[in-house]
């Protein structure tokens, strides 16, 4: 068949004709025009713009065809079947299998760089280890729908996706009564599900059930402790239809217990990291919900009468005014003011200051609306415009003040709009209905609005409310209304084989992130007719404004593309800094923005993103320097006793958790790379340090040839416990065959690598030799979420497992034929944090990772059930290591498989994708977890206490949080909220040193020198009160470790060495201090 793969067009550009329309119902075709390209994937699936085929020529086209295609699928059937039938993979790591990423539209579309799966193997079948599946609340929701629970085929799922709120338990079964929980950020709207119960009108007897989406633009909160998104619900608007019990047969739920206002995951639309697809069960009415998005974006289709489903739109708040492109005039009233009728339908003596726009008659009035409707809310201050995709009748409700008070409850709803009739357009086009605030402080009035108003002018820049901005918002709103994002991809482009050169290296390596927006127009006329159509209906007149532009990456351009210039999106501060560095002609000034819980948050155009990512430094087991001369022989003294630990019998047995263990591991992965660093400098051997001149390299060598260090003997039982450690782990089946008594299985309902857990059993004399008392399928961490933090749940994986990544990488890289052997069930690990392909089938795609915001989320299956701010993550710092450990890992492999190729990219691909987490990961912690400083300057610098110089003024850093918070971590981040707290203790030094562990190379890339600076007195105040308060506390639980750290970070060296000579022993082997050693804190 003529059709390009990976849908491109071809190379010699030759027209392509696909293949002939089909037929609808009504015995319309779905489309007549020939062009070029390739048929979507995903065609078939109600939206007629990516269902469209071209016209044949002649029917003997068609029997031609027809022939071809039947005999070349009859082939492949046969191949498919032959072959399927010689594939016997084993249970060996090095089997390799076959695949067809093209087999399922939720995999690679080829809209976006797609690397190729790190493997294939399946965890169970090739690789051995046992499968389970959930149960209860650890399954997934009704909301999936029957498509991803009950498919044909498996599609592994997200358990720590951003959106993942709307997917729960509670809000699959019933949506209007999920409450606070069932809703996300999408920055900058926070998002619902559960409209308010519908008022009755005037003719009605009782009131109806909406099903829809709410949308709220929230404000920031901030105390001493804790920043907070929050939002008024009678300040939002709501977006959907009106749905009855005649849908369900006249009940209010179905037989599974969903509820009329009950929705599915659209199976029509692929899985996106920057955003979900809902459709709804019993109206057909679909909506988009994404990252950045201006807009809140429902589509509304036929019912079963094939008659358009028509819209409703609720507020908590009456309108002051409403403002529409009609041609309709009511009592002589301009052409573009709307009258609402009262919703008790009798007149109103109302308050003159507080009129709404009511007729006198009191009665609801019809008007014809061409595009779009503009309404001033009273009490909340706050401005919305609402864009339809075709011509509509619209009547409106409305509640009113009266002149004298009456004493009573507020009503949930004090404003109903009503679509009554859906006007011309094509036959087959739905109606898409848009909305958008578009100004949130429109009088400045003090009645309600005043946490809007205050906030804006707390952000010490106009935003798009100022007056000098709302028309050209205004502007720029109405052009990209007819255009929205449907299913947004996220590709990543790694470097190519020959950026592995010393330049390269020494320049860094860059991966391409790129954000595919899948723009789509609200009608099959295109983009072109909706743009034209635009400029005539506008209400109000708009200067130009000048948007932030932005490179795309290169791909093929359809008729459908063509205009998607007038398409936006708001992007955050991170991302703009890439855009102002491609935009030469930027214009700050011009800048559309508002203020988001991340900062400045603007409007762009363009339809892809791509955003370089600088991998940095090549990351490595060694720190930029090596140790300093004066510091070597106490290190090497703390390494003759360090590498003389005796790791403890049920570790050596795989009997524990997966958290304390790993850390253990890594510990001694450390205390080995150390001293092969010092023998390395003893012997005169050349290592690479990217900020040491030969001098400081000199003087450390000659102070480690005078030293007595460990020998290759003495570190071999060390590395022997360390292998066994790493390995009981990664061996399948339990301790029965040979594997950990908490062994490892796979999770074949959400698609991860879990771990069983131990309910661990001990002698009080011998605590750490005990042995777990149970085997599968009794699997404490998978029935409890308080069990091994949640990991059967599916909270803290990259923290656990970078850790073991790590201690593989140590051991890998002293015996090269352990890491080919373990190399695929390491993987494992990786595949379940970080699968960069969606060509692997039994792992979703980077599990941990916001995209859009360029942290990852700790918090999986139960934060979706229980928090009302959703994703969590505690640890920035942990999160970092654990992406260090999978570059450092795949840096070994490459050297182990240099003669193999194929492996070879393989563990390159490895090491990219670690170093372009790594890189992403440092950079939110420094924007979202290290705060800087209270000060600003006017170009946007950061004024900062240092502790050592005083006052001085450092590189531009942008405060993301107001001056208000003053502390200068968070220590829980969520994704509407940030917390001076963390899970486990309320000591503020806790607060700090969760984003200062573990000590590793990366570390210094992780502290900036001038924020630990900044931070350094605070810690070190908040540990000494810690240690008289709470008896020692600080120091007891390794606290004090992290201090020592921290200062050597702010250069004071001497310091630092002395502070980490005086820990006690014993501390190295607390809960708080295991993971470190002395050789690891003086190194």
């Amino acid at each position: 068949a003529p059709i390009p793969r990976y849908g491109s067009i071809t190379e010699d550009e030759e027209e392509v004709e696909l293949l002939p329309p089909h037929k609808h119902d009504n015995g319309h075709s779905a489309g007549g025009e020939t062009f070029i390209g390739t048929v979507d994937a995903s065609a078939g699936n109600g939206d007629e713009e990516d269902s469209k085929t071209a016209t044949p020529k002649s029917s003997a086209w068609t029997r031609h065809h027809c022939i071809s295609y039947t005999l070349a699928a009859l082939i492949c059937l046969y191949s498919a079947h032959y072959w399927h039938a010689r594939s016997e993979p084993s249970g060996d790591d090095n089997v390799t299998v076959d695949v067809d990423p093209h087999s399922d539209i939720h995999r690679s579309s080829g809209r976006v760089p797609m690397p190729p799966a790190l493997s294939i193997l399946d965890p169970a079948s090739d690789l051995g280890f046992r499968s389970t599946t959930r149960k209860g609340l650890a399954t997934p929701s009704k909301a999936w729908g029957k498509h991803y629970l009950n498919g044909e085929d498996f599609t592994p799922l997200p358990t720590n996706q951003w959106y993942l709120n709307l997917l729960s338990h509670n809000a699959a079964a019933d949506p209007s009564s999920a409450g606070e929980v069932a809703h996300v950020y999408t920055i900058p709207y926070v998002l619902g599900v559960s409209p308010p119960q519908v008022p009755k009108l005037p003719s009605q007897k009782e009131a109806t059930t909406m099903a829809g989406i709410e949308l709220y633009l929230p404000v920031m909160k901030t105390g001493a402790k804790n920043m907070q998104m929050v939002f008024d619900k009678n300040n939002g608007v709501s977006l959907g239809a009106i749905v009855n019990e005649e849908a369900k047969g006249g009940k209010s739920t179905d037989n599974d217990g969903s509820s009329l206002t009950s929705y599915v995951v659209d199976p029509d639309v692929p899985l996106s990291p920057l955003g979900v697809s809902l459709k709804w069960n019993h109206v057909n009415m679909k909506s988009h919900i994404v990252r950045g998005m201006p807009y809140g974006t429902v589509r509304f289709g036929k019912d079963q009468k094939k008659k358009s489903v028509l819209p409703t739109i609720l507020s908590g708040h009456r309108p002051v005014s409403i403002s529409l492109d009609s041609d309709t005039k009511v009592n002589d009233e301009s052409k573009q003011t709307m009258l609402c009728g009262s919703l008790t339908g009798k007149p109103i003596h109302q308050d003159p200051n507080h009129g709404a726009p009511i007729s006198s008659d009191a009665k609801s009035h019809v008007y014809s609306v061409k595009r779009e409707i503009v309404f001033h809310m009273n009490q909340s201050d706050i401005t919305w415009v609402v864009f339809f995709s075709k011509p509509v009748k619209v009547q409106c409700y409305s509640d009113a003040m009266p002149a004298v008070s009456v004493p009573g409850p507020i009503k949930e709803v004090q404003f109903r709009l009503n679509v009554v009739e859906v006007g011309d357009g094509e036959d087959e086009d739905e109606l898409v209905v848009r909305m958008a605030v578009l100004d949130e402080c429109t009088s400045g009035r003090k009645s309600g609005s005043s946490q809007h108003c205050a906030q804006l002018k707390s952000v010490g820049y106009e935003t798009i409310s100022s007056k000098k901005k709302v028309n050209d918002y205004l502007k720029v709103l109405r052009e990209g209304a007819m255009l929205y994002p449907r299913s947004p991809l996220v590709g990543t482009q790694f470097p190519e084989e020959e950026d592995d050169s010393e330049t390269a290296e020494d320049e860094g390596r860059v991966t391409n992130v790129v954000f595919d927006w899948d723009v789509t127009s609200v009608n099959s006329k295109g983009a072109d007719a909706a743009a034209k159509e635009e400029a005539a209906v506008s209400v109000v007149a708009a200067s130009s404004s000048s948007l932030r532009a932005m490179t795309t990456f290169p791909k093929a351009t359809t008729k459908k593309e063509k205009n998607d210039d007038a398409f936006i999106m708001f992007a955050l501060p991170h991302h703009l800094e890439t855009l102002s560095s491609m935009d030469e002609d930027d214009n700050d000034d011009d800048s559309l923005c508002l203020h988001t819980f991340h900062g400045r948050t603007c409007l762009v155009h363009g339809s892809v993103w791509n955003l370089p990512i600088s991998h940095g430094k090549p990351q490595s087991f060694l720190a930029d320097r090596p140790p300093a001369a004066n510091a070597i022989p106490s290190l090497a003294e703390a390494l003759n006793k360090d590498v003389q630990f005796q790791v403890s019998g049920n570790i050596l047995r795989g009997a524990g958790d997966t958290y304390f263990t790993a850390k253990i591991l890594a510990k001694m992965g450390r205390v080995i790379e150390i001293n092969e660093e010092l023998q390395h400098l003893k012997s005169g051997e050349e290592l690479t340090y990217h900020d040491a001149d030969d001098t400081t390299i000199q003087e450390a060598a000659s102070v480690a040839a005078e030293v007595t260090l460990p020998s290759e003997k003495e570190v071999e039982p060390l590395l022997d416990d360390l292998q066994q450690a790493v390995e009981i782990w990664l061996n399948p089946g339990g301790k029965e065959k040979g594997g950990g008594e908490a062994e490892f299985l796979y999770d074949a309902t959400w698609g991860g690598f879990v771990n069983c857990g131990c309910k661990y059993i001990f002698d009080k004399k011998d605590e750490h030799n005990g042995s777990c008392n149970n085997t599968f399928p009794e699997c404490p961490a998978l029935e409890s979420v308080n069990e091994d933090f949640g990991n059967g749940w599916y909270n803290d994986h990259h923290f656990h497992y970078g850790y073991f990544i790590y201690a593989a990488a140590v051991v890998a890289k002293h015996r090269p034929e352990w890491g080919r052997k373990y190399y695929e069930r390491t993987l494992l690990y990786i595949r379940d944090i970080a699968n960069p392909s969606a060509d692997d089938k039994y792992f979703p795609m980077f599990r941990q990772k916001d995209w859009y915001l360029g942290n990852s989320w700790a918090a999986g299956l139960m934060s979706m059930e229980l928090s009302p701010h959703g994703r969590e993550q505690e640890s920035s710092s942990e999160a970092i290591a654990a992406f260090e450990g999978i570059a450092l890992f795949g840096n070994v492999m490459m050297k182990v498989f240099a003669e193999d190729e194929d492996k070879l990219g393989s563990a390159r691909l490895v090491r990219n994708l670690g170093e372009v987490l790594t890189a992403m990961e440092v950079s939110a912690a420094n924007r979202f977890w290290h705060v800087w400083g209270s000060k600003t300057d006017d170009d946007g610098s950061t004024t900062v206490s240092s502790a050592n110089d005083g006052a001085k003024k450092v590189k531009p850093h942008i405060n993301t949080y107001p001056k208000k918070y003053p502390k200068h971590v968070v220590g829980m981040m969520y994704d509407t909220m940030a917390s001076f707290q963390t899970w486990f203790a309320p000591e503020d030094v806790v607060s700090y040193g969760i984003q200062l562990m573990p000590l590793t190379a990366v570390a210094e890339r992780r502290d900036d020198p001038e924020w630990s600076n900044i931070l350094y007195p605070v810690y070190a105040k908040s540990c000494k009160t810690a240690n008289e308060v709470n008896d020692g506390f600080c120091e007891d639980n390794g606290w004090s470790i992290v201090q020592a750290g921290l200062l050597a970070e702010t250069g004071e060296i001497e310091d630092a060495l002395e502070m980490a000579s005086e820990v006690p022993e014993d501390v190295f082997i607390s809960d708080g201090g295991c993971g470190n050693s002395l050789s690891n804190t003086l190194w």
